[in-house]
């Protein structure tokens, strides 16, 4: 560990940079320095005393996920103020609920308090008012948080084991439902299922799928296209890293296929350029010998067993220059280089979120086991610049 001094020297180095220079700070640096910052901050902590901060965390997480379910950071003005009589006329609730649950929120600094009971927006409460990744934190709160605050009590009547089963696992048993997977039980309520679709569309605009795999440079020489599609995404959704890849590299050539459910495909209109094809991808890949099969931000859903059936149903298509993409994360090992020299948290809580219902984020290691058993090899790992979001290029064994 660095000395105290040293510390503060580069943090004061990249602060200066930041004010004189803020345009040429990149996502990298900025990272950089706010863990710089946190590492300073658990140097100054005494220990006993930093054990509190989990609850200030939790306890800002529940009175938020409360305040969004009330609406409350769309009925705070965007300029000026609001008191808390006024603030729970909008949304229906008693004044002094919400006093109690804005405290901590304007400790950490989420809202502004700026008077006795008077409320003002910052950057970061206005987050909250459209913010795409906010879908995704109320289905965090609402259908893994609720079921993963149990885990004790969960080890306690099942063992403490590790999730390889989709139907029995944490949310399939916090649930009271063990032998039905996640998203039989999610589909149970109209509104627990729109939820998970508005939160997985929007997703979408939060995970990168450029600035990794160069598809323009490694797929501009590929050969024999009259007989050969150019690029399948498989379980692809609704079409949207196709359409990214075909705007960044509009001179790309050949058929690029999109599968998934009928449900999905029949729920969007035609894409230009792109052609729709209904597939599982538990059964044979019916398009043969594609230079690339692209899947993307759908294997960490999955355990092992089923993530290698996935990928032995696209084996038997490929042609010996074939490559499958993988688009997800790579947790980090010990060891190993973090992308940007950044520590992302993301892998950690997201596998959090996919040890609930049976699925995992994975290691390099990880992911070399799992090609190899379904016979293919771990060729080149595509790094994202200060993210653990990464494209796995893999080819036959």
């Amino acid at each position: 560990m660095a000395s105290l001094s040293s510390q503060a020297a580069d943090i004061a180095a990249a602060v200066q940079k930041l004010e004189t220079s803020p345009d040429q700070v990149s996502r990298a640096e900025r990272l950089r320095l706010i863990q710089s910052l946190e590492k300073l901050k658990l140097e100054l902590k005494d220990p006993k005393e930093a054990i509190f901060d989990h609850l200030t965390n939790f306890v800002a997480l529940a009175n938020l996920r409360a305040l969004l379910e009330l609406k409350v950071p769309e009925s705070i003005p965007l300029e000026g103020s609001i008191s808390a009589r006024d603030l729970a006329g909008k949304v229906g609730a008693d004044e002094a609920l919400i006093v109690r649950l804005m405290r901590i929120l304007t400790v950490t600094g989420i809202f502004d308090l700026v008077g006795p009971d008077e409320y003002a927006h910052t950057k970061f409460s206005k987050a909250y008012i459209e913010g795409h990744e906010v879908d995704f934190l109320k289905l965090c709160c609402d259908e893994i948080f609720v079921n993963t605050t149990r885990l004790p009590e969960y080890f306690r009547a099942t063992s403490a084991r590790d999730t390889t089963s989709m139907t029995d696992n944490p949310y399939t048993w916090g649930n009271g439902q063990v032998g039905k997977t996640f998203f039989e039980i999610i589909s149970q309520e109209p509104r627990r299922i729109q939820q998970f679709n508005i939160a997985m569309s929007t997703q979408d605009f939060t995970l990168p799928v450029l600035g990794m795999y160069p598809f323009g440079e490694e797929l501009a020489n590929a050969s024999d296209l009259e007989n050969r599609a150019l690029i399948v995404d498989i379980g692809g959704g609704r079409g949207h890293s196709l359409i990214q890849i075909r705007e960044r590299w509009p001179d790309l050539k050949g058929r690029m296929i999109l599968q998934d459910r009928p449900v999905v495909l029949d729920s969007i209109g035609e894409l230009p350029g792109i052609e729709k094809m209904a597939h599982d991808f538990f059964t044979e890949q019916p398009v043969k010998h594609a230079h690339a099969y692209y899947i993307r931000r759908c294997l960490h859903n999955w355990t092992d067993a089923h993530c290698v059936q996935i990928l032995k149903s696209i084996v038997p298509a490929m042609a010996p220059d074939s490559r499958v993409l993988i688009g997800e994360m790579v947790v980090p090992e010990y060891g190993s280089e973090r992308p940007g020299g950044v520590e992302d948290m993301a892998p950690y809580w997201m596998d959090h979120n996919m040890f609930a219902f049976g699925g995992r984020e994975r290691t390099k290691s990880d992911w070399e086991k799992l090609v190899a058993e379904a016979g293919l090899k771990l060729h080149k790992i595509w790094p994202s610049e200060a993210s653990s979001q990464a494209v796995l290029e893999v080819r036959l064994a």
